[in-house]
Order: C-alpha cells, then sequence, then structure tokens
C-alpha cells in the first residue's frame, strides 16, 4: 500500500507531538529516575527540579537543586541548545547563576592516607594526567555568567532556599567554556580577584595545552582558611598568623612530554608580627620571575621498552634524564627581615656553639636578601640538584655581609635520604676511588665582623673575603680556598692600661692574613658487608679506626703586618709571616718563615699529633749588622760591624690547656761579633748558651763533661784599661727576675792576668767575689792614676776578696805581692817636696825611694765600707845611691772610686758599685 508522502510527514509530526506531550507531563518523574541513577554514581542527589522545552526545541531548567556530602548547589535559568544534526547533540549551555553552598568541609575530600611516591613515579604521573589534559576535547560550549560561593560554617548550615537565595554570597564568580577553552574566575565581596583560570587545548596549536593562572595572595588566603584545612592544628594556627600579599600569574604549556612554565610573583609579602612559635617577627618580601621546563618522556618508559620501540637515535635522545629547568630572569630577590634577639634565644636553645652565637650577637643582622641568578636544574629520576648561583646579603646599619655562591650541584637523593637502602650497600675497601660526587660549589664570602674577643687588641672589624670551592662525596669533604681568601685587622694595639699613664706595648697598623690550600675531612665509613668473616679483633680495630673523622690541611699561610711598633724600640714597616700547613691532625707539618723589613728572623716547625705537637724555632747565622739595620732604639748605642745570630726553641708540648708544663730547650749562639757597644769597642765575640724553660723557670743547661769550654769569650774590651782574651762559663736563670752567674772568668788585663773563680749578678747578701791577679805591670797600674815625678815598674801577683751585704761593698785579707824585682822612683813631686819639708822622717823615706831597687814588695789590703783602701805595705831594697838597704812599712790610703773611674769599667757594673760606694761615702 502506498502512502501519500504529506500524509507520511503528518503521522511522523503527529507522534513527535503526541511523545512531546507524554514527556513533557511526565518529565519530572522520568528526568528524576534517569538521573538519581546515574549521579548516584557521584553520590549527588536531585532535590528539586523545574524544566521545560521552548519552541526552538531548547532545555529550559528554570530550577535545579543539586544536593552532595560537601556543598548544596542551586543552579537558576539553564538553557540548553540542541544541534540534532550534529554528532554531538548538545551544542551549548548557557546558565545564569550558579549558587553553592557548603554543609561540610569541602577540602576533606582531600584527605588520604600518606603514601610514599618516589620521584620516578610522580614524574610518570604527572606525565599522564598532563597527556589526559591534552587530548581533553570539551564536548560542548558552556557560559555560566554568575557563579557564588558560600564555604561552609558550622553556625550557617542551612540548604539554600527561597529565604537566603537573595543573601550575598562572599565569592562570586565566572566560568566558561568555549571551543576548547576554559576560563574560570573567583572574586571576593571587595571585588578582588583571587584566582583566576584560563586553561586551552587545540592539537593544531604549538603548544596543545596551554593552562593560565593567575590571582591574589590575600584573598587567596582567606578563602583558603574559610575552610577547614587538612592539616594539623598547630600548623593552621601558625599559616593562620601570617599576613601575605602579593600578585601571581603563571603560564603552563604542555605538548608531547615538554612541559614549559612561565611563573611570576610581585609584590610579594609574607609577614608575622608576632612571630610564628619562638621566631619572633619576620617579614618575607621580594620578586620573582621564573621560566622553567621539563622533559617528561623518559619517565613512562624502561630501558628494555626504549631499547626495543625506539631506533637508536631516538634511544639517544630518550635516555636523557627527566629534568627540571628554572631559568631566573630579572629583578628576582626575597628580603627577610627578623628578629635578632628571638634567632639569639632559638640558637641557644638548641645547643649551638657558644663562639658562634658570640660572633651572632657581636654583628647584629636586620635583614637577608637573597637573590637567585642563571638557571636551577632538578633531575627528577636521579634527584640531582643544581643552580647557577645565588647571592645572599646579610645587612644591618652599620655592616653589609655578601656571601656568593655559584655552580652548586646537590644529590637530594643522599641528604633526603629518598632511597635509604643505597646506603646498605657494603662498601669497597677504598671508597674514594669510585665515590660519586654529592654536592659541589663555589663560594665567595665578603665580611666585615666585629670580634668582641679581640676588644683588648683592637675595636675595628675583622675583614674576612674567603673564595674558592667545596665538594662532598661518601668518603669526604674538599674545601679549596684561592689565593684571593684573606683576613684583615686594623689598629691593633695592646697598652698598660694603668691609672696614671696609657702606654701602647705594641701596635700593627694592618695585619693582613691571606690563606690558599685545601681542606680534606675524611668521613666515617662503616664497612659491616667487607668485614664479615674476619677476625671479631681486626674487625673492631677496623671499625674504631673508620669511626674517626680525619682532617687532612694542604695550606697556605700568609700574614703581614704594616707599621709594627713594640713600645719605643722597635719600629718596622712590615713583618712578614710565611707558612705552609701540611698533614692531618695525627701528623701536622707546619713551616713558617719570619722576615722585618725583608730582613730574616727565623723559622717556624710545628710537628706531629696536633694535641701534642713538636715545636722548634730556629734561625742560623742571622747577620746582626741586618737586625741592627732595622729601626730599633736599644738602651745602648750598639754598632757592629759584624757578627751573627744563631737560636733554636725545641720542645713538645703535652698539656694544650697548660702550655708552662711544656719544656722548652733553647739555645743562643753569637759568633764572630765585633763592633762598639755604648762607646767600647768589642773584638771577635762568641757566645753559645743552651737554657731550659719549664714552669715559668728559665734555666741553664750545664756542659758536666770534664773538658767543659768557656762558653763566652771575647778576643779585645778596647776600654782606657784594655782587657784580652777574656773567657767566662756563664748561666742565666729567670723566675720573675733574672739572674746571671758566671764562673771561671778570666782574661789578660795591665799586663798580667786576672782571674775570678765566680761571681753572680745581682750580687746578693753574703755573696763575695774572689779577684785572683796575676803578674800584674805595676808601671801600667801607675799609668791609671798618673803622678809627676813617680816611677814604678816590677809584676806583682795576688788576690782582693771583695764582701757584699746587701749594700755595702768591704774588702778583708787581701794581698798582693811581687813576683819580679822592680824599680820605684819618686823624684820632682811637688806633694813629696812639701812633706819633706815639714817631716825630717818622710824625709829619710822619700830619699830612701828616689831610686829604690826593690826585692820584695808586699801588701796587705783591705777596704771599708766608704770605699777607701787600707794598704799595709812593706818594700825591701836596695838605694845604689846612698849605697844603703831599705825596709819600709807604709799605710796607705787608696780612693777606689777614683781608680774604678779611671779605668772606665763597663757602665753598668761601674754605676752598681759606685752607687753603693758613694752612699756609704754620705
Amino acid at each position: 500500500m502506498i502512502v501519500p508522502k504529506k500524509s507520511l510527514i503528518a503521522i511522523v509530526l503527529s507522534v513527535i507531538i503526541t511523545t512531546l506531550f507524554l514527556v513533557y507531563f511526565a518529565r519530572v518523574a522520568i528526568v528524576k529516575n534517569f538521573s538519581n541513577d546515574e549521579l548516584a554514581l557521584y553520590d549527588v542527589k536531585i532535590t528539586c527540579l523545574d524544566f521545560h522545552f521552548t519552541t526552538d526545541l531548547e532545555l529550559a531548567i528554570s530550577h535545579l537543586c543539586l544536593q552532595t556530602p560537601q556543598a548544596d548547589i542551586n543552579i537558576e535559568n539553564m538553557a540548553i541548545t540542541f544541534s540534532l544534526a550534529a554528532e554531538q547533540k548538545i551544542q551549548r549551555i548557557d546558565i545564569a547563576s550558579i549558587t553553592v553552598k557548603g554543609t561540610a568541609d569541602l577540602l576533606t575530600l582531600f584527605k588520604s592516607s600518606p603514601k610514599k611516591n618516589n620521584p620516578e613515579r610522580l614524574t610518570e604521573q604527572l606525565n599522564t594526567y598532563l597527556t589526559q589534559l591534552e587530548q581533553l576535547k570539551l564536548p560542548f560550549n558552556i557560559q555560566v555568567a554568575a557563579l557564588s560561593y558560600s564555604p561552609f560554617s558550622p553556625e550557617n548550615s542551612s540548604t539554600i532556599n527561597s529565604s537566603n537565595a537573595t543573601k550575598k554570597a562572599p565569592y562570586t564568580g565566572q566560568l566558561s567554556v568555549s571551543e576548547n577553552t576554559l576560563g574560570f574566575s573567583l572574586k571576593d565581596l571587595q571585588h578582588s580577584v583571587l584566582l583566576s583560570v584560563d586553561l586551552s587545548t587545540n592539537p593544531h596549536k604549538k603548544a596543545p595545552l596551554a593552562l593560565k593562572i593567575s590571582g591574589q595572595l590575600t584573598p587567596l588566603k582567606q578563602f583558603l582558611f574559610a575552610h577547614k584545612l587538612p592539616l594539623a592544628p598547630a600548623i593552621v594556627k601558625s599559616l593562620g598568623s601570617l599576613n601575605t600579599s602579593g600578585e601571581f600569574y603563571s603560564l603552563l604549556n604542555y605538548q608531547a612530554g615538554q612541559l614549559t612554565l612561565d611563573w611570576q610573583l610581585k609584590d610579594f609579602s609574607l609577614a608575622a608580627a608576632q612571630g610564628i612559635e619562638a621566631s619572633g617577627p619576620f617579614e618575607l618580601l621580594g620578586t620573582l620571575n621564573l621560566h622553567s621546563k621539563i622533559n617528561l618522556n623518559t619517565a613512562n618508559l624502561s630501558t628494555s621498552n626504549l631499547r626495543k620501540k625506539t631506533s637508536k637515535k631516538e634511544d639517544k635522545a630518550f635516555k636523557s634524564p627527566a629534568e627540571l629547568e628554572v631559568e631566573f630572569q630579572h629583578n628576582n630577590s626575597l628580603q627577610l627581615q627578623y628578629s635578632q634577639p628571638h634567632l639569639i634565644d632559638y640558637l641557644n636553645n638548641n645547643a649551638l656553639s657558644p663562639l658562634l652565637i658570640t660572633l651572632l650577637k657581636d654583628n647584629p643582622v636586620e635583614q637577608l636578601t637573597f637573590q637567585p641568578k642563571g638557571k636551577l636544574t632538578f633531575n627528577l629520576n636521579d634527584q640531582q640538584l643544581s643552580l647557577s648561583g645565588i647571592a645572599i646579603k646579610a645587612e644591618s646599619a652599620q655592616q653589609v655581609h655578601q656571601l656568593n655562591l655559584d655552580n652548586m650541584a646537590f644529590n637530594l637523593k643522599h641528604y633526603l635520604n629518598v632511597d635509604p637502602s643505597r646506603n646498605n650497600n657494603s662498601v669497597t675497601e677504598d671508597p674514594a676511588k669510585e665515590s660519586p660526587l654529592l654536592a659541589k660549589l663555589n663560594f665567595k664570602l665578603d665580611s666585615p665582623l666585629l670580634v668582641s674577643s679581640i676588644n683588648n687588641f683592637t675595636y675595628a672589624s675583622v675583614i674576612v673575603k674567603l673564595q674558592g670551592s667545596i665538594s662532598q662525596n661518601h668518603a669526604q669533604t674538599i674545601i679549596n680556598l684561592d689565593e684571593n681568601s684573606s683576613f684583615i685587622s686594623n689598629k691593633i694595639a695592646m697598652s698598660t692600661n694603668q691609672k696614671t699613664t696609657n702606654k701602647k706595648l705594641f701596635s700593627i697598623k694592618q695585619l693582613t692574613t691571606k690563606v690558599q690550600g685545601s681542606v680534606e675531612i675524611h668521613h666515617p665509613i662503616q664497612q659491616q658487608t667487607a668485614m664479615q668473616g674476619q677476625n671479631p679483633v681486626q674487625v673492631n680495630n677496623k671499625a674504631q679506626i673508620q669511626d674517626k673523622r680525619a682532617i687532612n690541611l694542604n695550606v697556605k699561610v700568609q700574614s703581614q703586618a704594616e707599621k709594627l711598633r713594640v713600645g719605643k724600640m722597635i719600629a718596622v714597616k712590615k713583618l712578614a709571616l710565611s707558612s705552609t700547613v701540611a698533614g692531618n691532625l695525627n701528623n701536622i707539618e707546619i713551616n713558617a718563615t719570619a722576615t722585618a723589613d725583608n730582613v730574616a728572623l727565623g723559622n717556624l716547625t710545628i710537628s706531629g699529633a696536633v694535641d701534642k705537637p713538636n715545636i722548634a724555632l730556629t734561625a742560623e747565622a742571622l747577620q746582626l749588622t741586618d737586625l741592627l739595620a732595622l729601626n730599633l732604639e736599644l738602651p745602648t748605642k750598639i754598632a757592629l760591624v759584624e757578627g751573627t745570630l744563631s737560636y733554636s726553641v725545641k720542645g713538645q708540648v703535652t698539656d694544650l690547656t697548660d702550655f708552662e708544663k711544656t719544656a722548652l730547650a733553647i739555645s743562643i749562639a753569637m759568633k764572630s761579633v765585633s763592633g762598639e757597644v755604648n762607646g767600647i769597642w768589642l773584638q771577635e765575640l762568641n757566645w753559645q748558651q743552651n737554657l731550659q724553660f719549664l714552669a715559668g723557670k728559665l734555666t741553664t743547661l750545664h756542659d758536666v763533661s770534664k773538658d767543659q769550654k768557656e762558653n763566652l769569650t771575647i778576643a779585645l774590651i778596647d776600654i782606657p784599661t784594655p782587657v784580652s782574651k777574656l773567657s767566662v762559663n756563664t748561666a742565666l736563670s729567670y723566675e720573675k727576675d733574672f739572674t746571671i752567674s758566671a764562673t771561671k772568668i778570666k782574661g789578660d788585663i795591665l799586663g798580667g792576668s786576672f782571674a775570678i773563680p765566680n761571681i753572680q749578678w745581682p750580687l746578693e747578701h753574703g755573696h763575695s767575689v774572689d779577684v785572683q791577679l796575676t803578674s800584674i805591670d805595676l808601671e801600667q797600674v801607675l799609668a791609671l792614676d798618673k803622678k809627676q815625678g813617680i816611677v814604678v815598674t816590677g809584676n806583682i801577683s795576688g788576690q782582693l776578696p771583695i764582701s757584699y751585704d746587701g749594700e755595702k761593698y768591704t774588702m778583708g785579707k787581701g794581698e798582693l805581692h811581687n813576683v819580679t824585682n822592680g824599680l820605684i822612683q819618686v823624684m820632682n813631686n811637688p806633694a813629696v817636696a812639701e812633706l819633706k819639708a815639714n817631716n825630717s822622717q818622710l824625709k829619710l823615706a822619700f830619699d830612701a825611694l828616689q831610686n829604690l831597687h826593690y826585692h820584695q814588695l808586699s801588701s796587705d789590703i783591705s777596704m771599708a765600707d766608704d770605699g777607701y783602701m787600707l794598704l799595709k805595705t812593706v818594700i825591701k831594697g836596695r838605694n845604689p845611691d846612698i849605697d844603703n838597704d831599705v825596709n819600709l812599712n807604709l799605710n796607705l790610703s787608696y780612693d777606689l772610686l777614683g781608680l774604678l773611674e779611671s779605668m772606665s769599667i763597663t757602665e753598668q757594673f761601674e754605676e752598681r758599685i759606685i752607687k753603693g760606694l758613694q752612699k756609704n761615702k754620705e
């Protein structure tokens, strides 16, 4: 049967109209039954629904209420436009408004049990999510004109209804989906945009996935804290006390495993007026501009899969590690302002070294500035982190400290212990041979530091300039210091600080110490696997050795003091000390050489264990003329023409905390010294002395051998009474005061010689000196106090015992006698002529002395404390002029003070004796 075309059309339209009519009247029941079955999968229920079809066959939903465990959702005036001819039936959805009111804690959805995901797994998941997002194709356009959201609060938890629908929500926004582009924005009541998101997926563009996110931190923080954060209450309280402000912007692009991100943070501020716990108030300010990229391809394929599925060229590309690269562009800076007293209290409570705490107190810092530069790369698989550099500046009102770190690289897997099983692997016998690098960096520090512990010497800052590198592996840490590393101190001085005077004992205008070299710190290593099967004693000994942290040094130190003054005695333009330090704490080797104005002063060597080192301070054949050419103001004028000085101080320190317990062997030698000392010519002086210093006491080490020789010899002392071939055995001691003792003193004088068995200086009560004279030429003695018309020849010997009672000098039982025959002639002397004229007996005696050839001349000598000597003299001989034997007994008084003045003995000895004699004369 053939039905006319018009009739067929009429039948179809009638069926459609009838169906729509039936559907319309049964719409609520049908939609509810269908929707509830579908939405039940998401725990969502429809509580109200009112819709109809328009004349354009659009589905118009005037009111839709959805209920979820966390929120009630009210959708008003939603229009769904269909396109029956297209494959995708829904063309677009337009919504006038969506109101969301929280009925429970929204963020509890994100609570989950902690899972330990390794970085490789996280990278793989990230790549999967981004790939799915890249392939997302939005089926139709959606436009939400108005979006309002009210977070859950216990005091306002009723469902949305007509009575509260007009209440203004704290957050409003918009949502649009148009041609694979999603736009979302959210504002607070002050119309501040707290979050704006734009997502674009277009496979035909260079970047199929583009995501833009921007917002303001202050309203965003308020939005987050309007919800119950899934964090511990203490953390929530701490975060809530922070004031945050600033704007952020980010642009993410993704294509086939390649992820790029541009991120900007402007006018950032994070402040805590009351601080967090014990931190004290602080504020973090700054601006960041970052460009980052990462290749996530390698995370999805194992090594075996790469070999099977890729070509050689592709395999090489995929084997490059999954790496995050961040480029710091212009204006990257973070500034931290904090409370110094609170920081000190925190460090005190955490048992930081008192020395470091004192250093921080001496140098208070008000703010820290961090400026990253260059690139930061992070290997997501191996956890390798590298950074081109970061500049750290610590500032206060008076000082600026600058630290630059460059070329940094860290193995975070080691430091964060991501894979603890790796640390349990057996260690080779020599782990340093194949030990991977854990960290490295270059550093440059410029810091003026105030050090209160040296305030007795200087109040100026110590300028610290350190430049070098640090590297670390499992076996050791190496610190290298470049030649530009130095410590500089200015205006150094030490004063007497007495009440009446404040004299400088010494001063240095500038002290510079340059350091160059390396410090190796070897880490203790446990070799459990390698030790298995060994003798337990051997294992224990080896473990003890490995547990010790060894430090190896290889350092050069150059110290230079400019304009050094020691009282009024020494003024040196430049004192230099050049040192090398090598070895470890168990066997150190330090060698140092000192010069003053380019004149060598000596060498210092320290060797052995640091806790018990051997020390040696030595100098060999230093030219005394060079030393005296320095700007020295000596108490005595010295002008030498030749001579050398050698010395050594050696010992082993047994207790570093009590250096006085260290026994020091001291040796001093002066050879071939000639020149003037206080106007007196000394020729060929040689002196050798061996001493010991222990417990603050200096003593002489005596030579106990039988052939002991004199340690001090002088070829000539050129004074009015010259002394030649002087030899002495000297001994020095010091304990509060210096004491000098001399034995076997002998020398040639006045044509003969003298000898003193022993003498001590300073003289003490009860001390006596026995002066022995041998073959003294009387003619030379008489020349000391020459009188007109008096001639005496011959040689005498004897001894003069001199005693000292602490103040006065006396002499008793001294005697002199002739050892050769001689002549006495007293003629044409005015004083004698006057005596002869006034006394007839004296005339006979002096007449006999006019030409007396004596064969005996002896005298008993004594001296009172007034300095006058009494000589009881016996003279026997013959005067050929009167042809008669002569026998005279004379008592003569002689002024010893005048004699000493005429002899011009050494100044200090002379002054001491003359002072004693003059005191008794008065």
